[in-house]
C-alpha cells in the first residue's frame, strides 16, 4: 500500500514527470541492495531527491507510528479503475486518470 500511495503522490507532485520507479532506480544506483544496511531515512532521502519531492519521507512520517486506513474503493474511483461488463475498465477522465496511466503504461528507462 505504501508503494501505491507513494507512486500516486510522486506523480501528483511532479505532474507525472516522475514516479516511484525513479526513486527505486536512484536508490539502487546509489548502491543500496537487499544486503545493504542503510538507515531508512537515507533510503527515503535518496528516493525523494531523485523525484524532486518529499513524498516518500512525508508518507513514511505520516504512517510510521499509527495504523493507516486507506479507502481503496475511493482511490480506484479517483484513479479511474472500475469493474465493467467485461472486467476491469480504465477511465482516463477520472481525477487521477493520468496518474494511473503513468503507473500502468510501460515506460522507457529515464
Amino acid at each position: 500500500m505504501f508503494c501505491l500511495i507513494a507512486d500516486v503522490k510522486i506523480g501528483e507532485a511532479t505532474q507525472n514527470r516522475k514516479g516511484l520507479q525513479d526513486a527505486l532506480r536512484a536508490i539502487a544506483a546509489a548502491g543500496a541492495t537487499i544486503d545493504t544496511e542503510w538507515p531508512l531515512k537515507r533510503i527515503l532521502n535518496v528516493g525523494d531527491e531523485a523525484t524532486g519531492t518529499t513524498a516518500l519521507s512525508d508518507l513514511y512520517n505520516a504512517w510510521k507510528d499509527r495504523p493507516v486506513s486507506i479507502d481503496l474503493n475511493q482511490l480506484w474511483v479517483e484513479l479511474g479503475v472500475r469493474m465493467g461488463s467485461r472486467g476491469i475498465e480504465f477511465d482516463s477522465h477520472a481525477p487521477l486518470g493520468s496518474i494511473r496511466e503513468a503507473i500502468t503504461k510501460p515506460s522507457p528507462r529515464r
